[in-house]
């Protein structure tokens, strides 16, 4: 089960316009927006930001021939955790990380790898 399917099992949840720049590589939520939304919004925007900048590593970071350790770049594995946990720790309640949290653990675990950019930024 994908973490969409977990966060929305009846169908996942559009964010509106005035929620950030929705077409952007990396999205960033508008905070104002993010801290009035509901919780499926703040949900639906946790999701899509971290969606945006993290990837699972076994699509992105190569493996070691010896172990089959994964040969993280600078500063990763990226915990899940602590990166929602410091990004939005201070806007939306607990409960809503959390959830998010869960469904992403599900998925893939706690470590993430940063999702790379092309030279066009894209």
């Amino acid at each position: 089960m994908s973490v969409t399917d977990r966060l929305w099992p009846t169908g996942p949840v559009d964010l509106p316009p005035e929620a950030g720049n929705l077409t952007a590589s990396r999205y960033e939520p508008d905070e104002q927006w993010l801290q009035q939304a509901s919780a499926e919004l703040q949900k639906a925007a946790l999701w899509r930001w971290f969606a945006t900048h993290l990837e699972d590593p076994r699509d992105a970071v190569p493996h070691s021939e010896d172990d089959d350790d994964y040969l993280w770049g600078d500063d990763e594995p990226v915990l899940a955790d602590r990166a929602l946990n410091e990004r939005f720790g201070a806007l939306v309640p607990n409960t809503v990380v959390r959830e998010v949290l869960s469904a992403i653990r599900n998925e893939v675990g706690n470590e993430w790898a940063y999702k790379r950019m092309d030279k066009a930024g894209a």
